[in-house]
């Protein structure tokens, strides 16, 4: 059954279309409704249909829908065997058919290879050794250096187009390297992800296969719309400049993701690319209930570069949207668990969703010690990532240099060009003799099948390890932890060997790694070691992660396209979310309101939005003002409620605002050595050092708030009134 709106998507006959389809207005349905009516009023062949999609999952969803519609069979469908049906599949599947079916105008040979990230890596790694004089370190490492050829063929550059448009030595160098990968590409007849949409749009400028294709297609469909990157755009606008038959399905208030390329002026400017075309808008939302669509309404009502429509439900009002403020984030993660725990629901409906991958980690321990199941979607739980392993088994190592695993995994973590025939020749020692590492280091230099070179770097990762045993004997567990991190190169390792926002991400999450361990600042140096590694070896204890149904913990990006019945939305502070990085953006902190509206309206019955009023970080307490979105969102559909540390109780108010009105004394906040700054010493520009950021300049200041940029922490933002920092000329 089709509302009125999507009855008029559907009847359309021919010409551009654009449906703007609001959250869980259907749009999936409409869309599968519209190719069934094409085919059966005799519009379109089967065949001559094209539907572009972004996700896999989302392309078999629909096709399943369109076989059953129509009573067609799909066994035995694929893009290179449609029989006779239409096309449905992501624009990579898609574009790689037109490929196979045109390699020899796309400069291929038949049979060409598809490369994955090890091959691309594998290839940039012969082409640093043999035709450059450059190692990976020193061009912040092969990652890095290929994301710089992803985003230029995404750009539709060429190696010479990359050349000419260098403005540094290190984009100069990647060019030089982004033409010797694709002369090796091109000499092992292969292409990689990039290269699918950047040569299918270059054989598409081939007027005789366009020609082909115009007369094979007479309709074209794409599913969000607002996802396009800017070679999408292109390749669409392509195949559809025609029969101009083009209908296009989207949300603008759903563009959120620009940092992998989707351009929202797609849609934004879709009346300008097609003056004629006919607007549809599916306002009607089935998933919500009211107060929740009409709250997500007013938030996303606040940009304004927003195409107007107004989201509505015939849905129950239903409960009111919870805001909860929580004396601290290790409070935040109770809140949840005790949500969860009183709630009659299955933990399966329930879905916390952060702007953060670091932010994880509080809400993890919380449902690990409430015994509460959860799954963690688009990355591992935070104990399980690589570089909280990697920095876990330098401090095991400390306790237990007998402790092979943890030895495995580091010994050559950052690279210490420890080969693997060394790494052998020091463990055959070590099982043969019953020593540990520390002590055959001590008579590594009588070790004949060690080259002098690895000596020496055998040698230095026992010194440390033996530096970090010296400091536990007078040192806490937390400054332990930071002279390993330091110590062992590791920010050097991750800034070589990931690009810039993975390197980031990865600080981000040793930065929380830090905060857990100055939580036992207060106990003497060898039980704060103890207690903290006891702790994270109940926080990964998989007998407590066991069967059952399991709570979805995710970030905003993944859960979009999803839907729960409870929703939990942590961290809504400034500098969080909205993220440090869009404060100052207006284009920008619009995309961060578009991403608080998508997860806003993931929850079909309940929402809850928390923020902590003191968040530990980088081990201090830094307390961030409420998210500017809370105030977007009016009062009469919102419930207050402020937490203490041991929930003893709740108070509830009437405003977003009232957030901060708790007393103090209500708050119980872990005890710490009192700071008092004098605001007036700090200013615009000026160098400050932190015991755990290290030294950092302040980017921005307003009162006693200061975003500070640190070397390798990035961009932080502290009271610097009360944080533990002090002037660089002191």
């Amino acid at each position: 059954m089709l509302n009125p709106s999507q009855q008029e998507a559907v009847n359309h006959r021919s010409g551009p279309l654009l449906i703007l389809a609001g959250a869980g207005a259907g749009k999936t349905h409409t869309l599968t409704e519209r190719i069934a009516s094409l085919i059966e009023r005799g519009d379109s062949d089967p065949s001559a249909i094209l539907a572009l999609t972004f996700t896999n999952k989302a392309a078999r969803e629909m096709r399943d829908r369109i076989f059953a519609r129509l009573g067609f069979s799909g066994e035995g469908y694929s893009l290179y065997r449609t029989r006779g049906l239409p096309i449905v599949g992501t624009f990579h599947s898609v574009c790689l058919v037109f490929l196979r079916a045109n390699a020899e105008a796309a400069g291929l040979l038949p049979g060409f290879s598809l490369y994955d990230e090890d091959d691309k890596k594998r290839i940039l790694k012969d082409l640093m050794k043999s035709e450059t004089k450059h190692d990976d370190r020193e061009l912040e490492g092969v990652r890095v250096i290929l994301a710089g050829i992803s985003r230029a063929k995404n750009a539709g550059q060429s190696p010479d187009d990359a050349a000419m448009l260098a403005d540094t030595y290190q984009k100069e160098e990647i060019a030089k390297l982004y033409a010797g990968y694709e002369k090796r590409l091109g000499e092992d007849n292969a292409i990689d992800f990039d290269d699918i949409l950047l040569k299918a749009h270059r054989i598409l400028q081939n007027p005789d296969i366009l020609d082909a294709y115009h007369a094979r297609f007479s309709h074209i469909l794409v599913d969000e719309y607002q996802d396009t990157n800017d070679i999408q755009y292109r390749i669409v606008r392509a195949l559809a400049q025609k029969t101009r038959n083009l209908s296009v399905v989207g949300d603008d208030w759903q563009g959120i993701y620009s940092w992998r390329g989707a351009n929202i002026r797609n849609i934004l400017n879709f009346q300008k690319d097609y003056p004629d075309a006919h607007i549809v808008k599916l306002e009607q939302n089935y998933r919500s209930t009211k107060t929740i669509i009409t709250a997500a309404n007013a938030l996303i009502k606040h940009n304004d570069e927003n195409i107007d429509k107004t989201l509505w439900t015939e849905n129950p009002t239903g409960d009111k949207i919870q805001l909860i403020e929580c004396a601290s984030d290790r409070d935040e993660g109770r809140k949840i668990a005790e949500m969860i725990t009183d709630s009659t629901a299955s933990p399966s409906e329930w879905a916390v969703l952060y702007r953060t991958n670091s932010q994880s980690r509080a809400i993890e321990e919380a449902l690990v010690r409430a015994n509460i199941a959860y799954r963690i979607y688009g990355g591992v739980k935070f104990y399980e990532r690589k570089e909280i392993k990697d920095m876990l088994a330098y401090l095991r190592l400390v306790g237990n240099p007998r402790d092979t695993a943890s030895l495995q995994r580091v010994i050559n973590v950052p690279s210490r060009k420890l080969g693997g025939k060394s790494v052998a020749t020091i463990f055959r020692y070590c099982e043969n003799y019953g020593l540990s590492f520390l002590d055959l280091a001590d008579m590594a230099d009588e070790l004949d099948e060690l080259t002098p070179a690895a000596r020496a770097s055998f040698h230095r990762f026992a010194g440390i390890i033996r530096s970090a045993i010296h400091r536990l004997q007078t040192e806490t567990v937390d400054r332990v932890l930071q002279g390993l991190i330091e110590g062992a190169g590791y920010l050097e390792y991750l800034d070589a060997n990931y690009t810039r926002d993975e390197s980031e991400a990865k600080k981000d999450n040793l930065g929380e790694l830090l905060s857990l361990a100055s939580r036992y600042a207060g106990f003497d140096p060898a039980e704060s070691y103890t207690l903290f590694l006891e702790d994270v070896g109940l926080s990964t204890d998989q007998d407590r992660d066991g069967g059952g149904e399991r709570v979805s913990l995710m970030t905003v990006h993944l859960a979009k396209g999803l839907e729960f019945w409870h929703v939990v939305i942590v961290g809504a502070e400034e500098g969080l979310f909205p993220h440090v990085r869009t404060l100052a953006d207006d284009r920008a902190m619009q995309e961060e309101r578009r991403l608080m509206y998508v997860a806003m309206t993931r929850a079909k019955r309940t929402l809850a939005i928390t923020r902590a009023r003191e968040r530990f970080a980088f081990g201090n307490f830094a307390a961030n003002p409420p998210s500017r979105f809370l105030d977007e969102i009016p009062d009469e559909y919102v419930e207050i409620q402020a937490v203490d540390t041991g929930f003893s109780g709740f108070s509830t108010g009437s405003h977003a605002s009232s957030l901060l009105s708790k007393p103090e004394s209500a708050i119980k906040k872990p005890a710490r050595n009192p700071v008092k700054n004098d605001t007036s010493r700090f200013s615009l520009g000026q160098k400050i050092s932190h015991p755990q950021l290290g030294i950092g300049t302040i980017v921005s200041l307003s009162g006693a708030i200061a975003q500070v940029s640190f070397a390798w922490a990035g961009i932080k933002k502290l009271n610097i009134e009360i944080a533990p920092v002090r002037t660089i000329e002191e």
